[in-house]
């Protein structure tokens, strides 16, 4: 015995049929709404000293943190800085030298308050761009 030509076609469509309606649920759904960010509360501020040591004179240097920048002069070798208490700081350090300016260091020097402190040499020639990474004390 055969089946009739409508069974035999609605019998594989069935399956079709039953994800269909989970389907519909997915496709209308409201749209994507992107979640307001907050400003978090940063907490109380580390107070530190940023000094500058360089073998050659520079045109320009500056230190960078996520939010805030200092431009150091070739006169001036020392800042006093604040930054939110995390356990890690990472400072950019940018630095230009005048033409012919053999290759120079330069020593930067963080000294939190009430924490030892911490150095890094960077070496560089006419133009220097380096990511440095200091871990605090808790």
């Amino acid at each position: 015995m055969t089946r009739s030509p409508l069974t035999a076609s609605l019998l594989p469509l069935a399956p079709l049929a039953a994800l269909g309606w989970p389907l519909a649920k997915v496709i209308n759904q409201e749209p994507y709404q992107q979640a307001k960010i907050e400003k978090a509360d940063v907490g109380p501020l580390l107070q530190a000293d940023l000094q500058i040591k360089a073998a050659h004179p520079f045109k320009s240097l500056e230190v960078s943190t996520a939010d805030t920048t200092w431009s150091f002069t070739a006169d001036e070798d020392i800042k006093t800085i604040s930054f939110p208490k995390d356990r890690e700081i990472v400072f950019t350090v940018t630095a230009t030298w005048p033409e012919n300016t053999p290759e120079s260091a330069i020593l930067l020097t963080l000294r939190p308050d009430g924490q030892p402190d911490r150095d890094h040499t960077l070496w560089g020639f006419l133009e220097l761009t380096e990511e440095i990474k200091f871990t605090l004390d808790r």
